[in-house]
């Protein structure tokens, strides 16, 4: 079953962080999605990922949402 979530939040919880050796922090992203089913909130769906992961997600994002606009400005 496909679930559609209407909403995406990205945030840095200062709760989800590791202590480094050298005195800093490791800080995740959490990525939080949530929506609503015929009227009713449907349960959320979170991922929390390192900053690599994230950047990583963001640039595919991008390049995919690139070739969204480009295919509806531009049909084969």
């Amino acid at each position: 079953m496909t679930v559609y979530y209407h909403q995406i939040r990205a945030l840095i919880d200062p709760e989800q962080s590791d202590p480094l050796p050298g005195g800093g922090r490791l800080q995740d992203v959490s990525i939080i999605l949530t929506g609503r089913v015929d009227g009713v909130p449907d349960r959320p769906a979170g991922i929390t990922l390192l900053a690599c992961q994230a950047r990583e997600l963001a640039f595919e994002l991008l390049q995919l949402a690139e070739h969204a606009d480009r295919e509806r400005t531009h049909p084969s």
